[in-house]
């Protein structure tokens, strides 16, 4: 799975934001992802993991969406 956004500029609209997300296929994963990377980590741990890190996060996020 590849998911690469990228962003000229650092802010962005509310509502750009939420078109972007709109476009994410697992939307529901990748907000469980964020809760639970956000329960468990600071925010400069989290800016400091790597992709294969927060690739194992959103797995465990997407089979943890599938449980419920």
């Amino acid at each position: 799975m590849v998911c690469e956004i990228n962003y000229e500029a650092k802010e962005m609209s509310l509502s750009d934001y939420i078109k972007n997300l709109c476009e994410f296929e697992n939307v529901e994963a990748l907000f469980e992802c964020v809760k639970m990377l956000k329960s468990e980590k600071t925010l400069e741990e989290i800016q400091s993991l790597d992709d294969e890190a927060m690739l194992k996060y959103f797995m465990d996020a997407e089979k943890k969406i599938l449980k419920k």
